[in-house]
């Protein structure tokens, strides 16, 4: 797990525009949870947020939207080869490329608003923060319905009294 967020997480939070307060959903898969893991993952200024267990599919939004959609065509792709086979002979066995190939097209099937709509559908929303040129547009975004929830998270106008230029 270390190896994933010095070499995967750290270069790809780097790249995060300034103000933006990174987020990470883990599981509560115990690797997950030590300190040592934590705080590398703290220390790159990412919030880090733990899923209870059994709540992964309700909760985190790559479950509720994008795994959904993708497995949906990936499950499409196989049936649509399935169904292709002569029903005479034995079915094939897949090959690598047959399912690289599945991979590929049910990934080319997920939408920015499936992805979007996944985030909302969890109660997180960080869409319309920054405008069409990546600028800060001076909105605010926030997860959840009601910013007076103890569990909504609010991600506010960037301003110097909240020591955030």
């Amino acid at each position: 797990m270390i190896k994933w967020i010095d070499q995967i997480l750290a270069p790809y939070i780097a790249t995060a525009s300034e103000g933006v307060i990174p987020i990470l959903f883990l599981d509560s898969f115990s690797v997950h949870m030590t300190a040592t893991v934590v705080n590398r993952i703290q220390d790159l200024g990412v919030q880090v947020e733990f899923i209870p267990p059994g709540c992964t599919g309700l909760l985190q939004p790559v479950d509720v939207g994008y795994n959904k959609a993708f497995k949906a065509k990936l499950r499409t792709e196989y049936n649509t080869w399935l169904l292709n086979q002569d029903p005479d002979q034995t079915i094939p066995n897949t090959t690598r490329r047959d399912v690289a190939n599945w991979i590929v097209a049910a990934a080319a099937n997920i939408v920015d608003d499936t992805l979007k709509n996944s985030w909302r559908k969890t109660g997180y929303s960080y869409f319309g923060v920054f405008g069409d040129d990546g600028e800060f547009d001076g909105d605010d975004a926030m997860v959840g319905d009601d910013p007076n929830e103890p569990d909504t998270i609010i991600v506010n106008e960037l301003n110097e009294e909240e020591g955030i230029a």
